[in-house]
């Protein structure tokens, strides 16, 4: 059995803690009908911690069901910046979060 193509859900703007439930009901939406999701983050402008611990916790939920929640982004936009300073990658793509084995960074800009 092939694996479903991902869906992608494209993320824009402040992914913040005033935008939270919007960020929630687009993952929610997406994941109801698609069994794979691929976040696109390259039109993002800032994320907080919050927005970030919804994707992780999303991401996290979504690897129990046997869903797939994939997300990459470039080192130097605005969401790898904050996945570095946040701990998740080194600034040279190195994965720091094993339970995240679907997020990529990469050395290109997105």
């Amino acid at each position: 059995m092939s694996r479903p193509s991902p869906h992608p859900l494209h993320l824009s703007g402040d992914l913040s803690l005033r935008t939270i439930s919007n960020l929630h009901a687009a993952l929610t939406a997406a994941l109801a009908e698609h069994p794979v999701i691929a976040l696109d983050t390259g039109a993002v402008d800032s994320i907080d911690i919050a927005a970030l611990q919804v994707l992780v916790a999303a991401t996290k939920a979504t690897s129990a069901t046997g869903r797939t929640l994939t997300l990459a982004a470039g080192a130097t936009t605005p969401m790898g910046r904050t996945l570095i300073r946040a701990g998740f990658f080194t600034p040279d793509g190195r994965p720091l979060v094993a339970s995240l084995n679907s997020w990529t960074l990469t050395r290109e800009a997105a």
